[in-house]
């Protein structure tokens, strides 16, 4: 998600300590464009639908 330049931030949750350092840890990773190109394909666009719309979200934008 921090890749999206239309992203302001990233929302992760825990259950144990030990996962929020790992998140932490995590959000200095960069991945490959060969594996985000992967990840792309096996998620594919997804339309943004009614009932579950953001606020200020338009219907029928893709995102992933």
């Amino acid at each position: 998600m921090l890749r999206r330049s239309e992203v302001a931030s990233a929302i992760t949750g825990t259950s144990r300590p030990e996962q929020v350092h790992a998140n932490a840890a995590a959000s200095g990773m960069e991945l490959s464009d060969d594996l985000l190109a992967a990840v792309d394909q096996a998620l594919g666009d997804a339309p943004v639908t009614e009932p579950t719309l953001a606020p200020g979200a338009d219907a029928g934008i893709k995102h992933r």
